[in-house]
């Protein structure tokens, strides 16, 4: 046989089977080896997961830190590109340093593979293979007679990729990319195809993402994979006793999980771990007592709670209403209607609603009290609320905690509680991301933090409404005349 018809064999052998395509083709980078660039010497869990990959479309894979996954990703990447011209592969990482990171590793990858692919400015003479070339952000793979074959990579973004069609779709360390609810929406259609492409989404588990979701969600399509700690040969017990002992255990359980669950149930980084179902889910609600709503509101979520205080201080939420796209009247007829004929005390809101408009020179609160809802200004102080809130949920020396949820009455809520993690550079504080954890949360924060300054007087001071002509009396009194006003009649704002 002539060297090229050899050549064409070998890229059958190697097309028919991603695994001997990786192992006698295939290098990485070993920062640890006397050599960096070291022939991919897939471990047995390597191995298995390749094979998986190749099988289905939808793969989603849950894993511990540094096992090569993301190096095993890009292989995949090149083979889809180099047995297949005319071959689209995207790839999304965090941030654009992050891309270019993956491109580079592609260009490893094809450089240390000269007997199935030449690279551009080096092409051997009477060369007939393809060619490869790498730029900032991509790497096209030419052929002589048919199409090039491209892999795009692509920092987060929310109109990231749209447009494309691929055959491959790889995102890495998705639990921490921004926009990831906006990049699978746009992702989605590349690859739902009858002949389909596919997705590899690999990442770390951080609570609360779309990552998550998708992983835990049995009904999605997704062929879920786990890549423990234990993948690695090199890693033994006395290995992991050492990271434990360098980390803390609640850090390497996250870092460098065993088991699907370990991951999953990390609370390290939760910033209300202590509220679970034994604890914070009673049946009764006080009684009698006092009656209050608080809400979140804004176009893109309005979230309401209701809350029942007894006359011993403790508290149980008995409603929930979530939905975006309310205007300040649905809102309000919202409310009027799930109250019902109770009384409410109070509706808690955050103080944004006072802003005034520069357009109307009127605020939202004024609004909502023109459709019938007085609103009650809440603290603005993020870390007071949020020390109100731990207060609130911490259970007592008999484990029964201040504020309880009746039995499915507000289900969002306590999966944001559940799922929303602390502020990574403000620990007192939870996370503004993933930002649709924030609102129910938002909302309970609104009731806590009020009730720990209103809980001084014996009852609460309803706010009287004022009328335009009010508003005008204030603006043109003097400091003493304003002072009586807000005595008289609450807080303008």
């Amino acid at each position: 046989m002539t060297a090229q018809a050899l050549r064409e064999e070998e890229m059958a052998k190697c097309a028919a089977d991603a695994v001997y395509f990786v192992r006698n083709y295939v290098c990485l980078e070993d920062k640890d080896a006397s050599q960096l660039v070291q022939p991919f010497d897939l471990w047995p869990q390597q191995e298995e997961l390749l094979r998986s990959l190749c099988d289905h479309r939808l793969n989603i894979i849950l894993k511990a830190r540094q096992l090569g996954v993301t190096w095993l990703a890009l292989a995949l990447a090149a083979h889809t590109m180099l047995f297949r011209a005319g071959r689209t592969v995207v790839c999304f990482s965090r941030a654009e340093e992050e891309a270019k990171e993956l491109v580079r590793r592609l260009g490893v990858i094809f450089g240390a593979m000269p007997a199935l692919v030449a690279a551009h400015g080096s092409v051997p003479p009477g060369w007939a293979g393809p060619v490869w070339k790498a730029t900032g952000m991509e790497v096209t793979l030419t052929f002589r007679s048919e199409p090039p074959s491209v892999c795009k990579a692509f920092p987060s973004s929310p109109a990231a990729a749209r447009g494309f069609t691929a055959d491959l779709v790889v995102l890495d360390e998705w639990a921490f990319q921004q926009y990831a609810d906006e990049i699978w929406a746009s992702i989605f259609p590349m690859v739902n195809r009858p002949s389909g492409g596919k997705v590899v989404g690999l990442s770390t588990i951080r609570r609360g993402t779309l990552f998550e979701s998708l992983y835990t969600d049995p009904d999605n399509g997704f062929n879920r994979l786990f890549l423990p700690w234990t993948a690695d040969p090199k890693r033994d017990a006395a290995w992991y006793a050492r990271t434990r002992a360098a980390l803390g255990e609640d850090r390497t359980a996250e870092e460098y999980p065993a088991t699907p669950d370990e991951a999953l149930t990390v609370r390290g980084g939760a910033m209300f771990p202590e509220v679970r179902a034994e604890t914070h889910v009673r049946e009764s609600i006080p009684e009698p007592a006092r009656r209050y709503a608080a809400i979140d509101y804004g176009l893109d979520m309005f979230s309401a709670h209701w809350f029942a205080v007894g006359e011993d201080g403790r508290a149980a939420v008995y409603r929930e209403y979530d939905a975006p796209n309310k205007t300040i009247g649905e809102a309000a007829d919202i409310l009027k209607t799930l109250t019902g004929d109770e009384v409410l005390d109070a509706v808690l809101a955050p103080p944004d609603l006072w802003s005034r408009s520069q357009e109307t020179g009127r605020s939202r609160a004024q609004i909502f009290a023109d459709h019938g809802v007085e609103l009650v200004r809440a603290s603005a102080d993020f870390a007071a609320g949020c020390a109100a809130m731990k207060e609130w949920l911490r259970p007592d020396e008999h484990g029964a905690p201040r504020l309880t949820f009746a039995p499915r009455a507000a289900p969002n809520l306590y999966r944001c509680l559940q799922k929303i993690q602390k502020d990574e550079k403000r620990p007192d504080v939870y996370a503004k991301d993933p930002h649709d954890l924030t609102h129910d949360c938002d909302s309970l924060r609104y009731f806590c933090v009020w009730w720990v300054s209103a809980a001084e007087t014996s009852a609460p001071r309803r706010r009287a409404r004022w009328e335009p002509d009010l508003y005008e009396d204030y603006e043109n009194a003097d400091e003493a005349g304003k002072a009586y006003l807000i005595a008289r009649y609450g807080d303008p704002f």
